[in-house]
C-alpha cells in the first residue's frame, strides 16, 4: 500500500498522470541526443528492477519496504547500499543499476507487478482508482498455476501462513488492499472471450490469453528485450 501510494502520488505530478515507468524516464536517443524527457520511449528498461530503482532515485520510498516482512526466499534480499550519486540527468543516468530482480540468483524486491507492456501498462499503469484492477501483491506461483509441480513447489506459498497454500496482500489500482488466498482474489474483473458468454475471472499471475493484454499480470522481470520481450522469474 505504501509503495502504491508513492507511485500514484508521483503520477499526479505528472503529464498524462502515470505512475513511473523506466522507459519514459531513461528514453531512447532524441535526434542523436540523450535529453532528459525527451525521445520515444525504451521499451529495454522496463524491468523490475530499474523501476524500482528509479522510484528510490527520487526518493519516493526506501529500499527497506520492498523486502516483505514474512520474506523466506534466501536470493530476495534489500538492497542496503543505494548508491544516489548515479541520478544524474544531464549524463543519462536515472537510477542506481546495481538494484537487482531476478529471482533465480538476487532479487531487491519481494513483490509482483503489473507487467509494464502492452494494453494493460496503456490502460492500468496510472491512477484510474479501478477498484477491480490489481497492480501490486506479494509474488505469485509461476503463471499462476495449480498444477501439482508448479504450485506445491513454489516457494511464494511459505511467504504467509501455512506452507501448502498461497495467501497474499494484494494491491488494487484505487489503493484498497485485501489479504487473499486466490490467484482471482475477491473484487477482481473478468473478461469473457470472443463468442462466449462466460465471464472468466482474472488470475492475476497468469498473462489470461483471453483478456488480450488487458489483465492484470504481476510478473518480477530481470531483463527486457529492446523490442520489448520480457524475461521474467519466478520462485
Amino acid at each position: 500500500k505504501q509503495i502504491h501510494t508513492a507511485m500514484v502520488s508521483r503520477a499526479n505530478e505528472t503529464k498524462g498522470g502515470r505512475m513511473p515507468t523506466p522507459g519514459l524516464i531513461n528514453r531512447l536517443s532524441y535526434n542523436g541526443q540523450q535529453i532528459p524527457g525527451e525521445g520515444e520511449e525504451d521499451f529495454a528498461q522496463n524491468k523490475t528492477q530499474n523501476l524500482y530503482s528509479c522510484c528510490v532515485a527520487q526518493q519516493l520510498f526506501n529500499t527497506d519496504i520492498l523486502i516483505g516482512a514474512t520474506e523466506v526466499s534466501q536470493v530476495v534480499k534489500p538492497y542496503t547500499n543505494y548508491d544516489y550519486s548515479q541520478y544524474k540527468p544531464a549524463s543519462d543516468k536515472y537510477w542506481d543499476p546495481n538494484m537487482k530482480s531476478d529471482l533465480t540468483t538476487l532479487s531487491n524486491t519481494s513483490y509482483g507487478t503489473l507487467h509494464l507492456a502492452g494494453t494493460r501498462k496503456a490502460k492500468e499503469w496510472k491512477d484510474t482508482k479501478n477498484s477491480k484492477f490489481v497492480v501490486l501483491a506479494n509474488r505469485g506461483v509461476k503463471n499462476g498455476s495449480l498444477a501439482p509441480a508448479d504450485y506445491n513447489n513454489s516457494r511464494t506459498l511459505q511467504i504467509h501462513g501455512a506452507a501448502k497454500q498461497w495467501e497474499g496482500n494484494v494491491c488494487f489500482n484505487d489503493n484498497h488492499v485485501i489479504f487473499d488466498n486466490k490467484f482471482s482474489p475477491d473484487g477482481i474483473g473478468s473478461f469473457t472471450a470472443s463468442g462466449s458468454t462466460v465471464p472468466v475471472p482474472d488470475n492475476i499471475f497468469a498473462d489470461d490469453t483471453v483478456a488480450n493484454g488487458a489483465d492484470s499480470w504481476l510478473t518480477v522481470i530481470s531483463a527486457v528485450s529492446a523490442a520489448g520481450a520480457p524475461t521474467v522469474t519466478w520462485d
